[in-house]
């Protein structure tokens, strides 16, 4: 009888067991404390889709119905993180708080989708991560159901018996966040790449350019334009860089008052702003990282382009000043079918130093008489002389003519350069000052800009200097002191700048005494210069167009205005021959 009335005992608490498992509300009655994980991946879908606010607002609502606590105080752990990632910043301070506070034992979450976007095997990897700390995992539609013993009806539990009876569905619901990740993606950024191939733009702007809409076959679409404040900052950049040093160029921008755009810092979750980053001076390597951006001369090349390709926006720069600000280390090549191709440490920059070679300076001023460029080169003899030679065989028979002769020639015709009249200095004269005053007023942009840049760090200098004087903390006196003598420099060197560049109107002036002196001495200007890049422009002020040898011999080339040939020039009989060629002709 006794065993009969302990076996119905034993019979009725394994039902009261099993019914316990089956109720409404699955967890006990009694307040538990639970921390609540909310996520979105970008702060832009915190704003445009369920926001950290509802999801908080749903969690807490969770938490009143199943008699939760959430801890620390109420506050949620809030991720703003992709959801592909297991390891995410937040994600594992709340780990963390979890290891230390044995006492909390669930973590609401809004949906399987909201913990991760990984698939099936990441979901079970975190979810078997709460569970080892002692935490069970409740989302808010009631898909996740408290794990069950499948031995609870003897009274007896194993780590094999228990059991989720939603484990099927919740797999399912983890492959399907992951899917739909996938289509959301799919949708997005290949809409994203037809835009870049047809040459919009997509995401945020450029530094130096701002995004604009355009409408497009009834549709909006992004282009880039110049940033009204900032683009003339990258527009002198790349002007400068084909004349002028690096370092020339970073201290006249930063004396314009260049800084680096200013951007937010945030948080760890992302969901707050706790300060600024940028806001500084221009330096030689940021200056040459910006340089070799084809963005600003209208190229992109973006890595969804199969290749490099003008964008349906001008840039701020030509492609041309470009090319010229980079100095073959970026090499933009437009081709006739409107592509462009882009080459690195472009080859005919070594090209160029070879036909540079000061031993033939003219080869590239002088022609032949196909009208095509000299080439230069020193062929030796038996005895192993050299004898420095201009030649051509383009689609004729080899002319060459010996660097001692193509001198001689040229020097003969210099000697006789004469001026038609001295009319032309005063409309250079003219030229120039007009070019001055358009010049005069760019200075004065230039200038307003330094001055208000030297405002601005004269009054933070003040802030500082007040400071200063009102703290009698030593370490930060000190401080103090180093940043205000920094200001200090800082403001010098800007004004500095600023009288640098000022031109005066006596330069001119000056400067048209140094062009008529040197005009008055042709042999001096056309055969006897050294630098090549200089001869060529000289050769273009005396030449209308490019002479060819024959035409130096006979002096019958196209000269510019200022100048005529003296009456005393008289070619020889042997000058008006037919120059034969020569292979070439060596001298004994």
């Amino acid at each position: 009888m006794c065993i009969l009335i302990c076996g119905s005992r034993l019979l009725n608490n394994q039902k009261k067991m099993l019914y316990n498992n089956m109720v409404n509300n699955p967890y006990e009655q009694k307040i538990i404390d639970s921390v609540a994980y909310l996520r979105v991946s970008s702060n832009k879908q915190a704003q445009e889709g369920e926001s950290i606010e509802d999801q908080q607002r749903i969690a807490m609502g969770v938490a009143t119905r199943l008699n939760l606590r959430i801890v620390p105080n109420n506050t949620p752990f809030v991720d703003v993180y992709t959801g592909t990632k297991e390891s995410r910043p937040v994600y594992s301070e709340l780990k963390k708080y979890c290891r230390i506070h044995p006492n909390v034992k669930r973590c609401l979450i809004r949906g399987i989708d909201r913990l991760t976007r990984g698939g099936a095997v990441v979901y079970e990897t975190m979810k078997k991560e709460l569970e080892d700390l002692g935490v069970e995992l409740i989302d808010s539609y009631g898909m996740i159901q408290p794990k069950q013993n499948s031995l609870a009806h003897y009274g007896v539990e194993y780590e094999w018996s228990k059991f989720s009876p939603s484990e099927g569905s919740e797999l399912m619901e983890a492959h399907r966040g992951k899917r739909e990740r996938t289509d959301i993606l799919t949708r997005m950024i290949g809409q994203e790449i037809n835009l870049v191939r047809e040459g919009y733009k997509v995401r945020g702007s450029n530094d130096g350019y701002i995004n604009d809409k355009v409408l497009v076959g009834g549709k909006k679409k992004v282009i880039q334009v110049p940033d009204p404040n900032r683009a003339s900052f990258y527009i002198k950049m790349f002007e400068m860089s084909a004349t002028h040093s690096d370092q020339e160029v970073v201290d006249y921008i930063n004396a314009m008052g260049f800084c680096s755009k200013r951007q937010n810092k945030w948080s760890k979750n992302r969901t707050e702003i706790i300060g600024q980053s940028g806001g500084n001076p221009l330096t030689i390597k940021r200056l040459q990282s910006i340089r070799q951006k084809p963005i600003y001369c209208g190229v992109n090349t973006e890595k969804w382009l199969p290749e490099p390709m003008k964008t349906q926006y001008k840039g701020l720069v030509s492609i041309d000043c470009f090319n010229k600000a980079n100095r073959g280390r970026v090499f933009i090549e437009e081709k006739k079918d409107g592509s462009v191709e882009i080459h690195k440490d472009y080859n005919p920059h070594q090209k160029r130093r070879l036909k540079d070679n000061p031993l033939f300076p003219h080869k590239d001023c002088v022609l032949c008489s196909c009208h095509k460029p000299f080439l230069g080169s020193s062929p030796t003899n038996k005895a192993g002389n050299s004898f420095p030679t201009y030649h051509c065989a383009r689609n004729h028979k080899y002319f060459g003519v010996s660097k001692k002769e193509f001198e001689k020639q040229l020097t003969n015709f210099a000697s006789k350069l004469k001026y038609k009249d001295s009319r032309f200095f005063k409309g250079l004269e003219a030229t120039l000052i007009n070019k001055y005053r358009e010049k005069e007023k760019e200075l004065g942009e230039f200038s307003l800009k330094v001055s208000d840049n030297v405002s601005q760090l004269e009054a933070e200098k003040l802030q500082k200097i007040k400071t200063f004087t009102s703290t009698e903390n030593e370490i930060i006196r000190n401080e103090l002191d180093k940043q205000i003598t920094e200001l200090h420099k800082q403001i010098e060197k800007i004004r500095n700048q600023r009288n640098n560049v000022e031109i005066q109107e006596n330069d001119v002036h000056s400067f048209v005494g140094y062009v008529k002196q040197l005009m008055e001495h042709p042999v001096e200007m056309l055969v006897k210069q050294g630098n090549t890049d200089t001869l060529r422009s000289l050769f273009g002020l005396v030449f209308e167009e490019l002479p060819t040898y024959e035409e130096i011999v006979n002096g019958t080339p196209k000269l510019s205005l200022p100048y005529k040939l003296s009456e005393e020039f008289r070619t020889s009989k042997s000058s008006l021959v037919t120059l034969r060629g020569i292979e070439p002709r060596f001298e004994p």
